[in-house]
Formats: structure tokens, C-alpha cells, sequence
């Protein structure tokens, strides 16, 4: 019986040591869809192990994602099937093209969906919109869920690419015209893909890019405003500071030195009108 006691304590705790090293992270996940749309955009996805394999990974966070924001649930919209290249996506936002997606982890190309996750991790996942020359460009901001006391934000816009012996590079996207909230306001890159946005209200503006002259795959920021929060509250007058206050043409309160004065003037005039009248009679 004792024997029994202590290997189920053992199981118990290697299965509360399990249950602990996988515990559910939270990713911001983003996927776009066929036509370079943003359906999914820098969203907080809580990510368990869905697949079953001992491992939060990409593909947990995919199927997540589905069963949070695609309508037939992930189900109908993900499925990842394995082929020569290991675990690979067979079917992104409902759409099957025969394998033609990507996906990004911190703005990195992944190895596999099986790459591991963890808390706050950002995932891209797109669907390519050129299929025939993939000319789909990934490109990301220098700045995640930014935070401004000021309203003044400035962002570099940035694109991963390939040099001359294929060797992957970054470059600066120039000529992306900005949108906030889905709306162009018409600001763009500079040939260092820079661009110098101004809020004057606070709020959550989610920033993206497109580009007449490149196909981009939506890149994705949230700026958080605060500049109500940044400003110096009202200063309260003391008492002190009320009495001290110079004297006004009303007499108020704080006159109370030139209110005596005139009071004591009124009195001298009264009482010399008294002698007066008293010298008349």
C-alpha cells in the first residue's frame, strides 16, 4: 500500500511539473488573407497545447487564432498537414493554394510550425497574393503595441529580402503610404523608411502600410496615446495664497487693510458733520 501511495505522488507530480512547463502563453497573433487584407490584426491569442504534442508551438497558436476569430472556427479555416519538409500549412483563413504561405515569429523567418512559442511572442502568418512571380514582400515595423506620452511617434518600416548569393538581408521599404485604422493620412516612408506620424487625441490606432510599386504583406503596430495622462494636473490654491492675493476693486476679502482705512475716513467725515450741525444751531 505504502508502495502505491508513493508512485502515485510520483505521477501526480510529474504530471503537475507537465501541466506547469506547458501552461497556456499569450501570443499577439496577425494573419492577412489572399487579397493582402488584414483579418487578424497584432490580436492577443491565448495558446495551449491543441495539437497534442508536448510543445506550445506555431501551429498551436494558428489553431487558436481560428477557433478565436475565423467563422467556421479552425475547423474550417487552418489545417497543417505532414509532408517532406515536416509539419507545413495545407489550408490558412479557409484558403488552399497548394502551400503558398508564409510566417514570421518576432519578425524572423520560422524554421517549422513547430517552432516553440512563448509569452508576448508576435506571430505574422500571410497568405501569398502573387502567385506566379511571389513577389510578396514581408515587411514589419521597428516598434510593437508602442506607447506615447505625446502623440509624437516615429516609425521605421522595414522589409526582409535576400542579397545577391541569397542571403537574407533587411531593407528599407520607401514609398509605403501609411494607413491609421484602416484610413490613408497621407504620410509615407522616406528612403530610410522612416515616417513621423502626430496624434492629437488620445486612444488605440492600429498603424499598416501598402505600396503602389511592392506588394507588401500588411505590416502591423498598435500606438497607444496618453497625453491626457502625461499632463500636470491643475495646482489648487491654498488658503494662504488667498489672503495674500493683491486687493480688487470690489473690497473683498483680501483688501482688508484699504476696506479699514475707508471705513475709518467714513467715520472722521460723519463725526465732523456732527460738529458742524451742533455750531449751526
Amino acid at each position: 500500500m505504502k508502495k502505491f501511495i508513493t508512485a502515485a505522488a510520483v505521477i501526480a507530480a510529474m504530471g503537475a511539473l507537465t501541466f506547469s512547463a506547458y501552461a497556456d502563453v499569450n501570443v499577439h497573433v496577425t494573419i492577412s488573407d489572399q487579397d493582402g487584407r488584414l483579418v487578424v490584426a497584432d490580436e492577443p491569442v491565448s495558446v495551449s497545447d491543441k495539437d497534442g504534442d508536448g510543445a506550445l508551438t506555431i501551429n498551436d497558436a494558428l489553431i487558436a487564432t481560428h477557433d478565436m476569430y475565423y467563422s467556421q472556427e479552425a475547423a474550417g479555416g487552418y489545417e497543417a498537414v505532414n509532408g517532406d519538409y515536416g509539419l507545413s500549412i495545407n489550408k490558412l483563413w479557409g484558403v488552399e493554394n497548394g502551400g503558398s504561405y508564409g510566417y514570421y515569429l518576432n519578425n524572423a523567418s520560422a524554421w517549422s510550425l513547430t517552432d516553440p512559442v512563448n509569452e508576448g511572442d508576435h506571430l505574422n502568418a500571410f497568405i501569398y497574393t502573387d502567385l506566379t512571380a511571389w513577389s510578396d514582400k514581408y515587411c514589419y515595423f521597428d516598434k510593437y503595441d508602442y506607447i506615447s506620452d505625446t502623440g509624437d511617434v516615429e516609425l521605421t518600416l522595414s522589409a526582409a529580402d535576400f542579397d545577391a548569393d541569397w542571403n537574407p538581408i533587411t531593407v528599407p521599404v520607401e514609398g509605403a503610404e501609411i494607413t491609421v485604422n484602416n484610413e490613408k493620412v497621407g504620410a509615407k516612408t522616406d528612403a530610410d523608411g522612416k515616417v513621423t506620424l502626430k496624434f492629437t487625441g488620445d486612444g488605440e490606432y492600429l498603424i499598416s502600410a501598402a505600396s503602389d510599386t511592392q506588394t507588401l504583406v500588411p505590416p502591423v503596430t498598435k500606438i497607444t496615446v496618453q497625453i491626457a495622462a502625461n499632463e500636470e494636473p491643475a495646482q489648487e490654491v491654498s488658503a494662504a495664497e488667498t489672503t495674500a492675493a493683491p486687493a480688487d476693486t470690489k473690497g473683498s476679502p483680501d483688501t482688508g487693510i484699504a476696506d479699514a482705512a475707508v471705513i475709518s475716513g467714513i467715520a472722521v467725515l460723519a463725526a465732523g458733520a456732527v460738529v458742524i450741525s451742533k455750531k449751526r444751531k
